[in-house]
């Protein structure tokens, strides 16, 4: 049941809006800024709501994406709730910085608006992010405008819970949600203040109390902080279902699950993976195959990091077979979420037919069709 002791709003919003306004209701204390395209409207946005005073926050105009992490790093240290964003090679200029958030332990939160890489394309792949699946950061993937927002409201109390306290990185597809609008359920300020509680630091840098942190380090040093990280992840498995469980009774979205499953999974032969929109994609080509008498179910991870394993394989278990479609490549292996999807299959001895498909590098479009025709095939 739905706690809400406010009304919802709802609004006309792009991706990218429902980012800003999930910032907004989250009342962070700086926000470190540097443009780049697909994101760019996320701090164009914020900074607005700065200078027109909606939003009560240093905002920090940087001179490159490399100086936006230090500075999200520094506030973050100061004892203060940061926020930042980016976007494919803007992530691969804070890529040092991003490393250092994420294995050190800063909980910042920072949406990256999928965006391929090189050679120069402003279109939409997972690549970029993927190629941060390692970095020490918690990674949620969203399929609409609506998840977008509530991911984000999320983020911050997943990343600056006590027993996990790490960032977290909210992907959305570029254009296809960043700059697509669509009506989006927005909370009231007094139930968020209710939900996401006041920044609580767990340590200050202050000159008056002096102590190092990221320092140079011993191999010692190294290996203790490396398994904190490892338990901070473990810890996460558990928390972060019980916020999304949260939220869910106190708005009415998201869900509890670290994954969305779509269809009768008791009943299914098939199940069709993907991340962010190709999830919801995959979702349309359901009613495809019904009329086909082909029984499917979409089993979509809205959580890459940490991988949520137990839930996958009680999913996988009562299928026969399973499509895996990636929108990024690990080259010279296969898809990301393949590799690790067969890794959980292996560990756990589930024979199960395997089928794995790329798709969607570059921008180029997925349709819900060609993934009922994948699907076909494979039947």
């Amino acid at each position: 049941m739905v706690q809400t002791s406010e009304k919802q709003k709802i609004e006309l919003l792009t991706g990218n809006e429902s980012v800003a306004t999930a910032v907004k209701l989250a009342k962070p204390q700086v926000i470190a800024a540097y443009p780049i395209t697909p994101q760019t409207t996320i701090v164009e946005t914020l900074s607005k709501m700065v200078a027109e005073g909606e939003l009560d926050c240093d905002y920090v105009n940087v001179e490159s994406e490399h100086s936006a992490m230090g500075a999200a790093i520094g506030a973050s240290l100061s004892g203060v709730r940061t926020f930042t964003a980016t976007s494919a090679h803007g992530l691969l200029y804070m890529g040092e910085l991003v490393w250092w958030a994420g294995l050190t332990r800063i909980p910042i939160v920072m949406p990256v608006v999928n965006r391929s890489l090189n050679p120069w394309n402003i279109w939409p792949d997972h690549q970029d992010s993927m190629s941060f699946r390692d970095a020490g950061w918690i990674q949620f993937y969203a399929k609409n405008n609506q998840e977008v927002l509530d991911l984000t409201l999320c983020a911050f109390k997943i990343a600056e819970h006590h027993k996990i306290w790490m960032p977290v990185m909210v992907c959305l597809d570029g254009f296809i949600l960043s700059h697509t609008s669509a009506q989006v359920s927005i909370p009231s300020q007094k139930d968020v203040d209710e939900f996401l509680p006041p920044f609580e630091p767990l340590a200050i840098l202050d000159p008056k109390d002096p102590f190092a942190h990221g320092s140079l380090t011993d191999s010692q040093g190294i290996w203790e902080q490396r398994m904190s990280l490892i338990d901070g992840f473990e810890n996460s498995r558990v928390i972060i279902p019980k916020i999304f469980a949260e939220y869910a009774e106190k708005f009415g979205k998201l869900g509890k699950n670290m994954i969305e499953i779509t269809g009768d999974i008791n009943s299914a032969d098939i199940a069709i993976m993907a991340l962010g929109t190709l999830g919801e994609e995959a979702e349309q080509a359901l009613e495809v195959l019904n009329e086909k008498g082909i029984k499917a179910v979409v089993v979509r991870l809205r959580v890459f990091r940490p991988f949520p394993r137990k839930e996958l394989i009680t999913a996988l278990k009562k299928v026969s077979k399973v499509l895996v479609i990636d929108r990024a490549v690990s080259f010279g292996n296969a898809g990301q979420m393949a590799i690790e999807v067969q890794a959980e299959l292996y560990t756990h001895k589930i024979e199960i037919e395997f089928h794995q498909i790329i798709r969607g590098l570059g921008g180029m479009d997925v349709t819900y069709m060609e993934i009922a025709a994948e699907v076909e095939k494979i039947m």
